[in-house]
């Protein structure tokens, strides 16, 4: 029996030996493949932070001490650490724990996220409570290097030196992009600044110095300076003068998967009297070979499932191969994202077109006013990013986008209910915050063939801003002959003589609303069933005839029914009699699962549709 089987909380991994600590570590490598082939989720991430979550809980006690984790994908083992192990195996299932860190989850988890580079805005503000409530517990973040593209991280960076408190923060470098450590040297000059000794020198230094205050300050600076090149000089360390200078006392790199070098300096930074940045560089997807060679790939898995005789491609694949086609007749397109190349479906485009592609990085309000700049030099913009992420370049998409009237085309991927990534995923506020902007036409496809078709209409038009938002997952093939989408226009896809019941619907709720329109239509009731496309303009030549006749209008989206489009059609058609209906998603934060429980939960079934329908009829 080996020691996994024993380790339910902090109080049993503190029982263990160091030579019992590394069979674990071994264990839960193995553990954490099984949980990833049957529940999928972020498993290279969790590989790589195994030995320092260890660490950190060995040291620290929480939750009287506080861990925030950047994005938090990665707190799967400190989730096993905390009284959840037994629930672990329903992790990003249907009211199951959560893939991420959740404040409503566990006392354990001080702070939520799922987003890049909040870790250390969190870390700093619970800090700075802390010390105002006269408290003494450690905050801690963890934060990887990926997310120093992020300018809220240099936001909070240059907080630290007026706060100037105890606080720690862990640089995960898991793509050895910074530096990493250069041998036993290295280790030595690490073990020499995390000794009291080292500090105690210091120290007395300092005050010996002070005595002598015309020599004091130039000496001083003298010898940090002569320490400082002697350090680069050695370890090849260049990072430590950046975070120094914000105000630091920088330690690292050290091997991330050397557990007792890790213990002894967090030991170290939990009595340092300020702010310590401890640069850890570790391997994604550690102790699975699979994993550490293709860390990409199983940065996020699927569970193990049976492959479909007839792969269909995804929107976000369609997108890819759509702006190939347009780049090859369009010099001067530019396709730009932030640190979404490979979920975006831009890889091959990337390798095709690499002057007329720009990773910018976790930088989504840069992305936003450079695509900006590219529309104002006369280039034509296409930014592909995630619904949920362009909630973070939202002052730029009015500022510098919209109120210049500057043509930027957004394909705004994940739009809707993501599945298991939760509520800090779901796409369902866009529709909400684009409708009010003016100069933003939004549209969305019901398939790929009209995805492919805006995207052609909006790198050709070249007049205003084009919103083009479509799901996650396969783009549907309808048994409906299309109508050619030429400009922002409705299309109607089934009508009676005398249509009563009007169903709207747009994007991803078409094929359930051409399906509960035939189904209504074979049951005798006049009904019509109208294809949006564009939520902004609407198609009112079209539109206006069907509400007029209509006693009833259903409107159906994927989005928040706040401020969405129903509200929107409601609002524009306030005068007419029709009885004007909603369907979206309701005023709550939607928690994780498969899509079809999601659906069912918030009434977006194609059952659930049609017998709200249906009681409104009686």
């Amino acid at each position: 029996m080996g020691q996994l089987d024993h380790i339910y909380s902090v109080r049993d991994l503190r029982t263990l030996s160091q030579s019992d600590l590394q069979i674990l570590v071994e264990e839960l490598q193995v553990f954490l493949v099984k949980l990833g082939e049957q529940c999928g989720g972020h498993l290279a991430s969790n590989l790589g932070v195994i030995e320092l979550t260890l660490a950190l809980h060995l040291v620290f006690d929480t939750p009287h001490d506080k861990f925030v984790w950047d994005v938090s994908h990665q707190c799967y083992i400190h989730k096993l650490l905390t009284g959840r192990r037994d629930a672990l195996f329903s992790i990003r299932q249907y009211n199951g724990l959560s893939g991420f860190a959740k404040m409503a989850e566990s006392p354990h988890d001080s702070f939520g996220a799922g987003h890049a580079g909040t870790a250390l805005s969190a870390a700093l503000g619970m800090a700075h409570a802390r010390d105002l409530a006269n408290q003494s517990h450690a905050v801690i973040s963890v934060m990887g290097d990926g997310t120093l593209s992020n300018g809220m991280v240099f936001e909070a960076l240059n907080n630290i030196g007026n706060l100037n408190t105890n606080f720690i923060c862990i640089l995960n470098d898991n793509d050895m992009s910074i530096s990493k450590p250069t041998g036993s040297l290295a280790t030595y000059m690490t073990q020499l600044r995390t000794s009291k000794a080292y500090d105690l020198i210091w120290k007395k230094t300092d005050q010996l110095l002070s005595k002598m205050p015309a020599i004091s300050q130039p000496l001083t600076q003298r010898i940090e300076k002569a320490l400082s090149h002697f350090r680069d000089l050695v370890l090849n360390v260049k990072v430590d003068v950046l975070f120094e200078e914000f105000g630091f006392k920088y330690l690292g790199p050290l091997d991330g998967h050397d557990l007792p070098t890790l213990v002894t300096t967090l030991h170290y930074a939990k009595t340092y009297p300020g702010p310590i940045m401890i640069h850890v560089v570790t391997k994604k997807g550690h102790g699975y070979a699979q994993a550490e060679a293709d860390p990409l790939r199983y940065h996020g898995v699927s569970p193990k499932k049976k492959p479909s005789p007839l792969p269909q491609k995804t929107y976000s694949q369609l997108l890819g191969d759509s702006l190939i086609a347009i780049a090859e007749k369009t010099p001067d397109l530019i396709v730009v994202t932030p640190a979404m190349s490979v979920g975006s479906g831009l890889v091959n485009y990337s390798e095709r077109f690499p002057k007329q592609f720009i990773d910018v990085g976790i930088a989504e309000e840069h992305a936003v006013t450079y695509c900006a700049g590219i529309a104002s030099a006369g280039g034509i913009p296409v930014l592909a990013i995630y619904s949920t992420f362009l909630q973070r370049g939202y002052d730029q998409l009015i500022h510098d986008v919209c109120l210049q009237d500057l043509p930027v085309i957004f394909a705004i991927d994940r739009a809707g209910l993501v599945g298991e990534d939760g509520p800090t995923h779901h796409g369902v506020f866009d529709y909400a915050f684009m409708l009010s902007i003016p100069n933003l036409v939004v549209l969305a496809p019901k398939d790929g063939v009209e995805l492919t078709a805006m995207l052609w209409w909006a790198t050709t038009q070249r007049k205003t801003a084009v919103a083009i938002r479509y799901p996650k997952g396969v783009a549907p093939s309808l048994p409906i002959s299309p109508r050619p989408f030429t400009h922002p226009s409705a299309e109607v896809l089934l009508a009676t003589k005398t249509p009563t019941i009007l169903i709207l619907a747009i994007g991803s709720l078409v094929p359930i609303a051409y399906s509960i329109g035939t189904t209504l239509t074979t049951r005798g009731h006049q009904t019509a069933v109208i294809n949006l496309r564009s939520a902004k303009p609407l198609d009112t030549e079209c539109l206006t005839p069907y509400i007029d006749a209509a006693k009833h209008v259903f409107v159906l989206e994927e989005g928040t029914e706040i401020g969405g489009v129903g509200n929107y059609i409601r609002h524009h058609y306030y005068t007419h009699n029709s009885a004007i209906h909603t369907v979206g998603i309701p005023d709550r934060f939607i928690d994780h699962g498969k899509n079809s429980e999601l659906y069912a939960s918030v009434g977006l079934s194609e059952s659930a549709i049609e017998a709200r329908i249906l009681s409104v009829l009686k």
